[in-house]
């Protein structure tokens, strides 16, 4: 009894226990912080989406303008030129419209000499009427292209400030993106979760673009006329190989339309390199397992391939947007090699041992060189090169087998 007691009293002493969170009500807090995380990246890569958007078309508009200030110049050296030519016509005729009456231009000796006169003043006359003529022309062309270029100045500044918008909007969201995941991904459940939701929610992302490329092919065949093919089939276009020696912020950004076959916007993902041979313009994921992200920390980014570039180039790469100074990393182990050029700045090669080439552009400095190892910092995020026009982003690249460059969204997408 005296221990029976004992016991009593100890239990009563005891504080209470805390009452134990259902597991359930534990796995719905983590999903529901992976879908704010989710959720933060989509807004940030939509955000980064229209900023490149805005900046692929203010792009355009300062091409156009360069062009149509062109026009303007080569109209006003062309009147000049004609300018002192129609004011010695306007002059001849002012001083020859009363030359009838005097003698010393109508005493001619003969019939002969009055032909010969009249036949050369009607050719002056025709030459002076055709520099009239064009001197008009070129008048109304200087008009409208001086209008033109007015408009155009008009819609790129207006696109200017677009672009500053929307860069702010990308920035913003970047850095609200920065506060979420250091607050939330903390937890290891939420790790987890977050990885579910966004595997599924690239599924999702992969069904609708297929949806879509049939809907597309569909509507194609239905208009195309019935034909009927030839026998033996055949190549259709060239090969698409290229060199792989400059990134596309370095220069090999191509200035025409990717040729036939090339993506145009991400692919299928979980295809790791499938497709054929090196270099072949191939959508998909090519990272394997152990593919590291290359940039390390809260990053956005949007599939931007294919989007017009100044001069005239198309984005062949991913563009992902963060605070600069963020670690840049080796994606798969490697060589890798650091470059300048005009267009990419800093930039790092790294030769995979995966027998793909990486490029990296606008690094604001670089850090580990030559054989590296996945997961190495190999620099930092900057905006050296051209970027320092735009935000400090990363420019990627994928070169499959060293080859022409393919949509690297897809991979980016799968491991970031």
């Amino acid at each position: 009894m005296r221990k029976l007691a004992l016991l009593v009293a100890a239990l009563l002493v005891l504080p209470p226990l805390a009452p134990a969170v259902p597991a359930r009500a534990q796995d719905d807090a983590a999903e529901q912080a992976a879908r704010e995380i989710a959720d933060a990246r989509d807004r940030a890569n939509a955000a980064a989406d229209a900023m490149f958007l805005a900046e692929s078309e203010l792009d355009a508009l300062e091409l156009e303008g360069q062009a149509l200030q062109g026009r303007v110049d080569a109209l006003q050296v062309q009147i000049g030129e004609l300018q002192a030519t129609v004011q010695g016509v306007a002059v001849n005729r002012y001083t020859r419209s009363g030359t009838s009456s005097l003698p010393l231009l109508t005493g001619f000796r003969s019939a002969v000499e009055q032909a010969q006169m009249s036949v050369l003043l009607n050719v002056a006359n025709e030459t002076s009427a055709e520099d009239f003529d064009r001197f008009d022309a070129l008048a109304d062309d200087l008009e409208a292209a001086e209008a033109a270029l007015a408009r155009s100045v008009a819609e790129t500044e207006a696109a200017r400030l677009e672009f500053e918008r929307r860069r702010e909007q990308a920035l913003a969201e970047v850095e609200l993106l920065k506060d979420i995941e250091a607050e939330r991904l903390r937890d290891e459940a939420v790790r987890e979760a977050l990885a579910v939701e966004e595997a599924e929610r690239r599924r999702r992302q992969e069904d609708e673009r297929r949806r879509a490329a049939e809907e597309q092919a569909r509507q194609q065949a239905a208009r195309a006329p019935a034909t009927t093919a030839p026998a033996g089939g055949g190549d259709a276009g060239g090969d698409g190989d290229g060199d792989g020696d400059g990134g596309g912020d370095s220069g090999a950004d191509v200035a025409a339309a990717p040729a036939s076959g090339a993506p145009t916007g991400g692919g299928q993902t979980g295809v790791a390199g499938a497709g054929g041979r090196p270099g072949a313009p191939v959508a998909g994921d090519f990272g394997a397992t152990g593919w590291v992200c290359p940039v390390q920390g809260s990053v956005a980014f949007g599939d931007t391939w294919g989007a017009p570039r100044s001069g005239g180039r198309s984005h062949q790469g991913v563009d992902m947007i963060g605070p600069t100074g963020l670690p840049l990393v080796a994606v798969v182990d490697g060589f890798a090699q650091q470059k300048t050029n005009r267009l990419g700045g800093n930039v790092v090669w790294l030769t995979g041992a995966d027998g793909h080439k990486y490029y990296y552009a606008h690094l604001d400095s670089w850090a580990a060189t030559g054989a590296v190892t996945a997961g190495t910092v190999i620099g930092y995020l900057g905006d050296s090169g051209n970027a320092q026009f735009s935000v400090p982003h990363l420019h990627f690249e994928i070169h499959p087998g060293g080859g022409a460059a393919v949509n690297p969204y897809p991979t980016v997408r799968a491991h970031c």
